[in-house]
């Protein structure tokens, strides 16, 4: 990939709705208009992308290669020889997986409990209980978090599961009382959960955001992260890079809202929010984050979310 092909990054690309329209928009979070140029091999409909900055692209039913938006050989200098890479199915309780070397995919269809329709769906009241919202850390991956129960996922190699048990989850007031939007993220080898509280319309009227605390087993509520900026994708993940480093606002969370055309940036601290609105953005599916490549990973996943709790 030459020098022609660089976005600046992070930015934001939409799917567009228009069927004439094959490749995603995407948009500068410094201008909020488009940008111009692309990535090569980058279609509406052939990509997942991850917290890391990597994107996997597919042709036809075949998963084609992993990419790095900005200069491919910084992918051999940036992958692990332990890479394991993680691919979510987002309806079905389906996992595959692969590591540097392996010849094939593996496929795994998991059993971690069921939960209920309300309203049925399609006749049916209940439904195996998917992977959702899911981060990578510490060698592990953890999904569907509350201020309960943490899941998690060990590749030790064929998957594991088990869980952790959240210590006093009502106590300090991190009980939630209605529902909610939940992220998780890591930062810096540590595991954070973003929770966006909704009123009874499904609006969100409020952020918090709270660090894992593995010793103790609990979420401790948090005012800063670092100086680092979060971003989260609705019903993808959530990530996080350097503010300085790209020019964003330290310890605040970007949300991107596709449907809308429009990203929100909010203050960990206290959650005064700033929405900025997309110029001449098309209509959109869905908005994902490109992000900055990460120096170097050992674990990659791919997927979306339709979690809420």
């Amino acid at each position: 990939m030459d020098n022609t092909s660089r976005v600046s990054v992070p930015c934001l690309s939409l799917e567009q709705r228009d069927d004439s329209a094959d490749k995603p928009a995407l948009f500068s979070i410094s201008d909020k208009k488009a940008i111009d140029g692309g990535i090569p091999g980058l279609t509406n409909t052939n990509a997942w992308f991850t917290p890391q900055g990597w994107i996997l692209l597919r042709q036809s039913t075949t998963i084609r290669r992993l990419v790095d938006h900005m200069l491919m050989p910084s992918l051999q200098q940036a992958i692990s020889p332990r890479l394991c890479v993680l691919l979510i199915e987002p309806i079905a309780t389906v996992i595959w997986y692969c590591r540097i070397g392996d010849d094939e995919w593996m496929r795994y269809e998991y059993d971690i409990g069921i939960q209920p329709l309300d309203p049925p769906f399609e006749g049916k009241d209940h439904e195996k209980v998917p992977i959702c919202q899911i981060a990578a850390c510490r060698g592990k991956f953890y999904f569907n978090s509350n201020f309960e129960k943490i899941e998690v996922l060990e590749l030790t190699p064929t998957p594991t599961f088990s869980s952790i048990e959240i210590a006093d989850s009502i106590a300090g007031g991190l009980g939630v009382i209605g529902g909610a939007y939940v992220y998780l993220v890591e930062s810096e080898d540590e595991l954070y959960m973003v929770c966006l509280r909704l009123d009874h319309d499904f609006t969100i009227y409020d952020m918090t955001v709270h660090r894992m605390d593995f010793f103790s087993h609990q979420w401790r509520r948090v005012y800063e992260i670092g100086g680092r900026a979060f971003f989260l994708a609705p019903f993808y993940f959530g990530a996080s890079c350097s503010a300085d480093e790209y020019g964003l606002e330290k310890d605040s969370v970007y949300a991107s809202y596709a449907l809308d055309k429009c990203f929100e940036v909010s203050k960990v601290e206290d959650d005064a929010t700033d929405v900025h609105e997309l110029i001449d953005a098309p209509d959109s599916r869905r908005g994902m984050w490109i992000l900055p490549v990460e120096k170097k990973i050992e674990m990659l996943m791919f997927g979306y979310s339709r979690k809420t709790i």
